[in-house]
């Protein structure tokens, strides 16, 4: 039976770059892609996944409005810069989430500073690659591969 990654990036290639390093690897895990909180909910409501990978700069969601928080605004100037960690914090990694124990991978194509990593950290966010570094695909097979072989959480 294969595994489920939901990968939440607002970025093609992104999305594209992980399903060509998951078939090279020829591991076989079903991707379900999303791009809006909506999808996100529906995808955990329908599908067991055992991987979330989120992108922290999703600049398609504005705000938090589709899981009941309106008042939580992701963009805060910067068009999503933070909606990934909002998701994480706001609904992802919330106390009596049912998805709360879902490990998570953040990717994010700037470095994240000390602060950042420890915020992940605090939500128990398992894994963090800093998409598009030279050993961003090497990192990412051998979180995949300890997955595939049930060492995860």
């Amino acid at each position: 039976m294969s595994k489920k990654i939901l990968l939440m990036t607002f970025d093609e290639r992104v999305g594209a770059d992980i399903l060509f390093l998951l078939e090279d690897l020829k591991l076989n895990f079903n991707i379900h892609l999303c791009q809006t909180v909506a999808q996100l909910v529906d995808i955990l409501s329908e599908e067991k996944i055992e991987l979330i990978v989120i992108d922290t700069y999703l600049p398609t969601v504005r705000d938090l409005s589709t899981i009941g928080k309106p008042e939580i605004k992701t963009f805060d100037g910067l068009d999503g810069m933070w909606a990934g960690f909002a998701i994480l914090r706001y609904f992802l990694r919330e106390e009596n989430n049912p998805y709360r124990d879902i490990p998570v991978l953040v990717l994010s194509a700037k470095r994240l500073s000390k602060k950042e990593r420890e915020f992940l950290e605090k939500l128990k966010v398992e894994y963090y690659i800093e998409f598009g570094q030279p050993n961003w695909k090497q990192e990412f097979e051998k979180i995949i591969t300890q997955l595939k072989g049930g060492k995860g959480r």
